[in-house]
């Protein structure tokens, strides 16, 4: 089970500083969007508020911003950082978008979150009342049918494979894909909650890494603390150091290679006929 209170500050602030990765496809994904100043967005997952604070400058003063996470740290440094009179960072989660009216917002998006979402349907759902009329939905994720030729799962499945963990781990068990959707299933799920799929595609992206220590600390801080908890506790030490190890090997002349494969989903609430 995906556990929320292993978050903490060093976390969070690892986090913000780390993940360029999903901050650069969610920069792509705000573009697909078409956000446009005035606009009204909800942020759903904001994290510690960088692809937030990317939005609120394509909004300008006269749009309107919302962003909601479950992790209360990595509310409160969004908060730390805001300047914005007419954005609002808080708790909360995708499933219940209860404190926002029906046909209010322009753009919703989920950048590297919906994976994290348990109740899938119920979140689509509610992000269809919420949005206004030509209202856009986004999304960043994983394609599950994908998972095991990304990099982060190659090497961390590697050494799971190996003495002492084989046998005490199970490989399928990797947090972020105990609630992951292929990429069939994202469509299936746009479509069954009313919206119209208006682009779909599985971009690769690649970036380098300067040590496999930096990899480790990205993969902990970007699952709030759930990467390796999956391995008995008292191998995740160990672990953690044979991951680390096994990416140094993967060292180039320009640092460490880290490739993904990421789905971009836009989808939209077609007015009513």
């Amino acid at each position: 089970m995906v556990q929320l209170n292993l978050d903490n500050r060093s976390l969070a602030q690892t986090y913000d500083v780390l993940s360029d990765n999903q901050f650069e496809n969610g920069i792509k994904l705000i573009e697909l969007l078409d956000v446009k100043p005035g606009d009204s967005v909800l942020d759903i997952g904001c994290g510690t508020g960088r692809l937030g604070f990317h939005v609120l400058e394509k909004i300008g003063p006269t749009g309107r911003f919302v962003g909601i996470d479950p992790l209360q740290e990595r509310v409160r440094i969004a908060n730390e950082k805001n300047r914005h009179a007419n954005a609002l960072f808080g708790t909360g989660v995708g499933e219940d978008l209860s404190f926002l009216e029906s046909s209010s917002v322009d753009v919703v998006y989920l950048s590297a979150v919906f994976h994290w979402i348990i109740d899938k349907e119920a979140a689509l759902r509610d992000i269809f009342r919420i949005l206004k009329p030509d209202g856009r939905v986004g999304i960043t994720t994983g394609a599950k049918e994908l998972a095991h030729v990304a990099c982060f799962r190659k090497v961390t499945d590697r050494v799971l494979q190996r003495p002492p963990y084989n046998g005490a781990v199970n490989l399928d068990d990797y947090a972020t894909a105990r609630h992951g959707v292929t990429s069939t299933q994202l469509v299936q799920l746009l479509l069954g909650a009313g919206f119209s799929v208006q682009s779909f595609e599985i971009r690769k992206n690649t970036r380098k890494y300067q040590s496999g220590s930096d990899i480790v600390d990205f993969l902990e801080s970007s699952t709030f603390g759930n990467y390796l908890n999956h391995v008995p506790e008292k191998l995740r030490g160990r672990a953690r150091r044979d991951i680390e190890a096994e990416f140094e090997a993967t060292r180039g002349p320009d640092g460490i290679p880290f490739t993904g494969y990421t789905v971009f989903a836009v989808a939209e609430k077609l007015p009513e006929k």
